[in-house]
């Protein structure tokens, strides 16, 4: 019961961030234009932005499933692509809560240890963290007088971005870090099992890292790269096919997109339920360099989030009903 009291106070706490956020972002608009721009988008376009997804998820579902059989496991197909769903699914109330309950299931339906699929989750989310990144830096480097722009039109984050990369500050992260490393070291290593719950911790991170180096042993390396661009491709295109269903997008460009796309994918990690307000935020900024209204502009994250928000619900909802059914025998 208290658990459950617990998660009912995360996600009222975390539905608040968002509302509060959204609020911020749109209380200065006038939404009987907003409601005309968004009138007349052409939805037409959303449907192929639907396959773009669903290629996406089925990919990363094909991605995680080589980590997770590394060590010569078996798991079936469905169960790990409506985990994935239902991942995202859960996102939508508690920001990160999908991670946990799609190891959950994979674990409970293919009868695999929880700290090993949860190693295997965090090494798939270090890939996205990479081909993150790459992306960032191509972006910086082909529109970097836009970003320069963006910065300059929001003066608070160019100075919180000074002072994490102060170094007083990295030293003090450094030390907490290399403390923490060491301690988690000697914890793995069994120095103080005879500590129960300690030993409990040791045999957790022995598994969990088990799962974690699990990318060394995959049959098809080339395969795993394979599907961790193809994903980030998939995710990008959702994105551009969205400029073609809003009037006067469609001269932006790819490059324009790019830059979209990265601030878009940043605005996503804010905690508030599927990043909702933050993600608003930082598309609008984006969107007003390249000369589009703040009207348009906010009509675009509005929409674009919100039929993305509209498919991990069906979809979630879909893979919940789904994999019971997929498990008659369990």
């Amino acid at each position: 019961m208290k658990k459950t009291q617990k998660n009912i106070i995360k996600t009222i706490i975390f539905v608040i961030i968002g509302i509060v956020l959204f609020y911020f972002v749109y209380k200065d608009y006038d939404w009987d234009v907003l409601l005309t721009e968004i009138k007349l988008v052409n939805y037409y376009w959303f449907i192929p932005m639907f396959i773009m997804v669903m290629l996406s998820h089925i990919s990363r579902a094909v991605r995680w499933q080589m980590l997770l059989e590394s060590d010569r496991s078996k798991t079936k197909f469905w169960n790990v692509f409506f985990a994935v769903l239902n991942g995202y699914f859960a996102n939508i109330a508690i920001p990160r809560l999908g991670e946990v309950t799609r190891c959950a299931i994979v674990s409970k339906y293919d009868k695999q240890n929880f700290s090993k699929v949860l190693g295997t989750m965090i090494t798939e989310r270090l890939t996205d963290i990479i081909m993150l990144l790459l992306i960032t830096i191509s972006a910086f480097l082909l529109q970097s007088n836009e970003i320069k722009q963006f910065v300059e039109n929001n003066p608070n984050l160019g100075d919180n971005l000074d002072k994490l990369t102060s170094i007083p500050f990295l030293i003090i992260i450094c030390c907490i870090f290399g403390l923490g490393l060491f301690l988690i070291i000697r914890i793995a290593k069994g120095r103080y099992n005879k500590f129960i719950l300690l030993k409990r911790i040791s045999d957790f991170i022995n598994n969990f890292w088990n799962g974690f180096i699990s990318l060394k042993n995959i049959k098809k390396p080339l395969w795993f790269i394979f599907h961790s661009v193809f994903i980030w491709i998939m995710y990008f295109i959702v994105l551009y096919i969205c400029f073609f269903a809003f009037e006067g997008f469609e001269n932006l460009g790819i490059l324009a997109a790019l830059t979209l796309f990265v601030a878009g994918s940043f605005g996503m990690v804010a905690p508030a339920p599927n990043g909702v307000g933050a993600y608003h935020f930082m598309i609008i900024q984006t969107l007003l360099i390249y000369g589009i209204s703040q009207e348009k502009a906010a009509a675009f994250a509005l929409v674009v989030h919100g039929m993305q928000t509209l498919i991990l619900i069906i979809m979630g909802l879909a893979s919940f009903i789904l994999i019971p059914i997929f498990n008659k025998d369990k």
